[in-house]
């Protein structure tokens, strides 16, 4: 599936589901410079605890579309922001009482031996391939390729969306996460290496799965929103 490439034909696509895509807040490993696979991750710093409730105020506000569905990355700074979040999701009873799905196959790109040592070690030890160079290739042996990560990311943002017609899906996880589904809407190979994006931590991107003449077809329809984490910068 790709993003549709002529906004007339989105027009007349009947919305199937709806994809918010979260990045999680400052983590302790980003803070200290460590590969933050499940041994390294150990959730997130003060600051990063203070963006994702500064996103639970923008969810509370009721700006954001109301979420029906929430689903998670297991590694604990995805799943301590989307925890914090928690509260302001769903709407009625169910506001701050929806189930939170873990799915492993949200988890960031898996560096294999190399998970909780800093990257100045792992890169001296293992001598990293670089990605872009050798998609097809493990990062580190016993890790992940580019393209193994993508196809990962995809097949688990497609098995959520497909379980979840009509509804709208908080999605908790990461910015190579967040990377991956931007490749997987616009259709980008993981052996392009002429475009990369950045995203902020608790930025949200918003995709859309939609029907459009009997075909399935991915719509962006944000990215990298992170207007809540303004007073906090300015601080």
């Amino acid at each position: 599936m790709s993003a549709a490439g002529d906004a007339g034909d989105m027009a007349d696509g009947q919305l199937l589901s709806r994809l918010l895509i979260i990045r999680h807040g400052e983590s302790v490993a980003m803070a200290e410079g460590i590969v933050g696979g499940p041994q390294g991750c150990r959730g997130l710093t003060d600051r990063g605890r203070a963006q994702a409730a500064a996103l639970r105020d923008r969810f509370a506000s009721g700006c954001e579309p109301e979420v029906h569905v929430v689903c998670s990355s297991p590694l604990p700074r995805a799943r301590e922001t989307t925890d914090i979040v928690l509260s302001a999701l769903g709407s009625g009873p169910e506001q701050g009482n929806l189930d939170v799905h873990l799915h492993d196959d949200l988890e960031e790109m898996r560096l294999g031996p190399a998970d909780g040592m800093t990257w100045e070690t792992a890169r001296e030890r293992f001598g990293f391939v670089q990605p872009m160079d050798q998609p097809y290739t493990p990062v580190v042996e016993g890790g992940e390729s580019r393209a193994g990560f993508r196809h990962r990311v995809a097949q688990a943002l497609n098995d959520i969306a497909a379980s979840h017609t009509g509804k709208t899906v908080f999605v908790g996880c990461h910015g190579g996460t967040v990377s991956a589904a931007m490749a997987m809407a616009f259709g980008i190979p993981p052996s392009h290496r002429g475009v990369g994006v950045v995203t902020t931590v608790t930025s949200i991107t918003e995709l859309e799965l939609l029907a459009v003449e009997g075909r399935r077809l991915w719509q962006v329809r944000r990215f990298n929103d992170s207007a809540h984490l303004a007073a906090i910068e300015a601080a």
